[in-house]
């Protein structure tokens, strides 16, 4: 069975339906139908009751529960596998954010211009969730090849400070003001004049992972020159998809409000049980970037990293016009 199947059994589970699931997936729903028959003959039981929303059966559930872990194996196969001298030509490696390959078109582009030009290319997508390694301690270590970092910024974006053997490329589709998502039945789901230092008191939930650190460090700072330290949980998760589809109960999510016509993968997974909220007192931004190795003596790489460039300039015009 495709370990692509997998992740896409895990982003029907998280939606319970074929529709928005497929959508997120980029891939026709009559084509998600097969492979979810097809992984539920080879593994002989059913996964979902045809319900609606679709539901999990006992041994959807148990499929469910070890379909991340079949995942991360695989990726740590192959981020092994990466680091041996005769398997680096041929191959890019990136790191998996699950939502990347969805959201962010300028990557989708990148892909089928590099696989057109360099024939027999193999582009994959890791998770290294368990790696213990920033995004940029990935790419120096030589674990992908595309890592990813998030930044809150107070106003346009602003490189993040990397050595000289490291590039970061701007990713347009995830720029966007920082909101906040609370649970509907809370108290502060009806404010309407929500500042930063009124969550003073409030918990704050964050996915367990490295390649988030710069992010939570800049919360930390906006948070303190409003006078207070947050309480923040970091929350381990296999599933992504799973964390934003859970009620955060007295959680509060922080959350990127990006341009709509690039359907967010997680939007229809919040709504079930957040009320998304803009912060009145002040505008801050949520800033992704792509790291890669500069000049890395890798044609296919090189030229990845160009067309990146290249898509990162042309929606600037449009987010920043003169």
């Amino acid at each position: 069975m495709d370990i692509e199947t997998y992740r896409e059994f895990m982003v029907l589970a998280a939606h319970k339906s074929f529709v928005s699931a497929a959508r997120d997936l980029n891939m026709s729903q009559p084509s998600l139908s097969r492979h979810m028959a097809a992984l539920s003959n080879d593994l002989g039981c059913q996964l979902f009751y045809e319900t609606r929303p679709l539901s999990l059966t006992a041994a959807g559930e148990v499929v469910l529960k070890y379909a991340g872990k079949i995942i991360g194996d695989q990726a740590n196969m192959l981020a092994e596998l990466h680091t041996l001298p005769t398997s680096r030509s041929g191959r890019i490696l990136i790191l998996d954010l699950l939502h990347t390959n969805a959201l962010y078109i300028g990557i989708n582009e990148a892909m089928a211009l590099a696989k057109k030009n360099f024939a027999g290319l193999r582009i994959e997508f890791l998770n290294l969730d368990s790696s213990g390694l920033s995004a940029q301690q990935m790419i120096e270590a030589g674990k992908v090849d595309i890592s990813f970092e998030t930044v809150i910024t107070d106003s346009s974006p602003a490189n993040p400070n990397l050595p000289d053997s490291v590039q970061a490329i701007w990713i347009p589709e995830f720029h966007g003001e920082l909101v906040v998502g609370v649970a509907k039945d809370s108290p502060l789901a009806s404010r309407t004049d929500l500042g930063l230092k009124d969550l003073s008191q409030s918990r704050f939930i964050l996915q367990a992972n490295r390649h988030s650190e710069r992010f939570r460090e800049d919360f930390i700072r906006m948070c303190s020159e409003v006078g207070f330290y947050p309480n923040i949980t970091l929350v381990p998760s296999d599933n992504p998809l799973e964390f934003y589809a859970t009620d955060p109960g007295d959680g509060i999510h922080l959350l990127t409000k990006v341009d709509r016509k690039y359907k967010p993968l997680i939007s229809d997974l919040l709504k079930q049980h957040v009320t998304v909220l803009a912060l009145k007192d002040k505008k801050r931004y949520v800033d992704a970037y792509a790291f890669m190795k500069k000049d890395s003596g890798r044609a296919e790489l090189d030229f990845f990293a160009e067309q990146l460039e290249q898509h990162a300039e042309r929606l600037y015009a449009e987010i920043y016009p003169e």
